[in-house]
């Protein structure tokens, strides 16, 4: 009984958890109740891995919205914490350069796409030489 009760938490306490509630409501197609739990990591998460992929989803939630510039500025604070994500925010730059093309600037969206193909070769080469020593 004491277990249950050390186990317990507020079901909002854990920021993994919160971004995949926020998913969850994206994927129910709930974009403004995924913005408010997305932008609680925001305000409430010190911890930059859990803030980073908080910020792609609040962007994505706010691209979907119709919100370009909040999307944009989201999206932004997920670059500039890109080295706390697994792909070192291929991705986000890939939401970022669909944002620009959805508000017509050809231009910034090509910048971004061609950025998110230069991460994910540099991942690549990273992972191929990898593979390639004895551990």
């Amino acid at each position: 009984m004491q277990a249950e009760k050390g186990a317990s938490k507020k079901p909002f306490e854990d920021p993994e958890m919160m971004i995949d509630v926020g998913n969850e409501y994206m994927n129910m197609k709930k974009y403004q109740r995924a913005v408010e739990i997305f932008e609680k990591i925001i305000k409430e998460e010190k911890r930059l891995t859990y803030l980073a992929k908080a910020y792609n989803g609040c962007g994505i939630a706010y691209a979907v919205l119709g919100k370009y510039e909040k999307a944009i500025e989201n999206f932004g604070e997920a670059i500039n914490l890109s080295r706390y994500l697994i792909d070192s925010g291929s991705r986000t730059y890939h939401n970022l350069g669909h944002v620009y093309e959805l508000m017509g600037d050809k231009e910034k969206a090509k910048e971004n796409f061609e950025k998110e193909k230069e991460i994910e070769l540099d991942l690549y080469h990273y992972w191929v030489t990898m593979s390639d020593e004895l551990e």
